[in-house]
């Protein structure tokens, strides 16, 4: 951040994106807030917390602001699960990874080889669902206390919505939004709006 184009004012902010807050005063006026929200992280939240997320974007912005937000199109099934259960087991390793943590940081003994990384496309809710599953039945120690888990039985790690840009301007609307303006990639996976507060589209 030290290596910022001169002209340019970085005023950093700690602060949990999903909880109201503020952007601190800036020195210099100026008449638009842009606010960027790269990757497709919107995609881990459901869409009722999807929504929430843009209201309280909405207010911060205000009436002349504008976002741009990244979003994980629909897409075929096959590349969507091989992309959360890619044949090299990273995608697997990171989500056990959820266990070993445990065992570490909260003394746990979960014993790995009985769970498997699991990823599934729920076509309905156009997301894929990733969990831990219990192989066998078994009781498991986190601390002083005792987990039983069944054979078969589920650990929900991450929802990833995917969306068509549509879909993604619908679901924005209700909040004060219009689609302004779309980029994808050349293949069409993955895409880039620009939302702005109604009416602004228009000016």
């Amino acid at each position: 951040m030290g290596m910022h184009p001169p002209g340019i004012e970085i005023c950093p902010v700690v602060a949990d994106f999903t909880k109201p807050f503020s952007l601190p005063t800036a020195k210099a006026p100026y008449s638009h807030v842009a606010l960027y929200f790269p990757g497709s992280t919107i995609g881990n939240y459901t869409p009722e917390e999807a929504a929430g997320l843009l209201a309280s974007i909405a207010k911060l912005l205000g009436p002349q602001g504008g976002l741009l937000i990244g979003i994980d199109l629909q897409k075929d099934v096959s590349t969507i699960v091989a992309a959360y259960d890619d044949s090299q087991g990273v995608t697997a390793k990171f989500n056990l990874n959820l266990l070993e943590r445990i065992n570490r940081e909260l003394n746990g003994d979960f014993v790995l080889p009985n769970f498997q990384h699991k990823a599934i496309y729920n076509s309905t809710d156009h997301r894929i669902e990733i969990s831990i599953v219990s192989l066998v039945d078994q009781n498991v120690m986190v601390g002083d206390t005792v987990v039983n888990f069944a054979k078969g039985e589920k650990i929900l790690t991450e929802y990833s919505h995917k969306y068509s840009i549509e879909g993604f301007a619908e679901l924005a609307r209700p909040h004060g939004f219009s689609l302004h303006q779309q980029w994808t990639d050349s293949e069409g996976l993955f895409g880039l709006l620009h939302l702005v507060p109604d009416g602004a589209a228009d000016e």
